[in-house]
């Protein structure tokens, strides 16, 4: 009897553990679809002055996905540093946090399609004398904390000192008030911020070459197969529909502050 009762709860165990591993139908049967989103790169997510609301073009996908999974959105707001560790622990069930594609998080995390490609750039002040990347030597350089920034400018210029913030509005203001030589972020969000600062985003002026281009993917957990197929699907179902197009032209199209075309496809990030 005893044997059996062992055995009995043995068996509920492997049954409750091989239902649990299934991270798809958990989220469908929660009726949720938790996403972590960085709130500190308008204008891929942001909170709204006015409503309060988190709104962008992360915020859009993660709403978009989780209406193909037939479930509903929540927005969990983490730091950048946090982005991966939220994810393998499951407080959320996918990352759409400005997540670009490197070899050392592929190895914590699964990436979905390419859902965005950004170009980070080097942004200066005009007329400060810098007019190309290689000036940036030794030069201080801001970026936000926990970016992929960071190991690109490590890579591209090893003796800049970098100086990282919290988000980047504040690495911006850092250039315009003269605390560094240079910002690296997105093109995308550079000509947003340089807008807002309306007659003096002439100020503003791009070094070329660009730092990199990087693939930004929405990020899963390791071992959940059904998990980045139906999400990689839904991506692809976006983009047939139009959806994807849409929420381009929303937050970065031409009728945008940021003005840009898009020029990347829905398909798997290149390794």
């Amino acid at each position: 009897m005893h044997k059996l009762v062992i055995s009995a709860v043995a068996t509920f165990l492997a049954c409750t553990g091989a239902a649990s591993a299934d991270q798809l139908s958990d989220v469908k049967a929660r009726g949720t679809l938790v996403c972590g989103v960085f709130s500190g790169a308008e204008p891929f997510a942001f909170q709204d002055p006015a409503t309060r609301e988190l709104r962008g073009y992360d915020v859009d996908f993660c709403k978009g996905i989780a209406a193909h999974l037939g479930v509903k959105p929540e927005l969990k707001v983490i730091s950048l540093e946090a982005r991966i560790p939220e994810l393998q622990q499951g407080r959320v069930d996918l990352l759409a946090a400005v997540l670009g594609y490197n070899a050392a998080r592929a190895e914590q995390v699964v990436f979905s399609n390419t859902y965005f490609v950004s170009r980070q750039i080097a942004a200066v002040k005009s007329g400060g004398g810098l007019t190309k990347l290689d000036e940036l030597a030794n030069k201080r350089i801001s970026t936000v904390k926990g970016s992929s920034n960071i190991p690109m400018i490590q890579k591209s210029l090893p003796s800049a000192t970098i100086i990282s913030f919290e988000d980047g509005p504040a690495a911006f203001m850092a250039l315009i008030h003269d605390k560094v030589d240079a910002d690296v972020l997105s093109e995308a969000a550079a000509r947003q911020l340089a807008k807002k600062l309306g007659a003096d985003a002439s100020q503003i002026a791009v070094l070329e070459p660009a730092i990199a281009s990087e693939h930004w993917g929405l990020g899963l957990r390791k071992g959940e197969p059904a998990m980045e197929k139906a999400v990689n699907e839904a991506l692809v179902s976006m983009d047939q529909s139009g959806e994807v197009d849409n929420i381009f032209g929303k937050w970065m199209g031409s009728g945008s502050e940021s003005g840009m075309k898009r020029s990347f496809a829905i398909a798997p990030i290149p390794r």
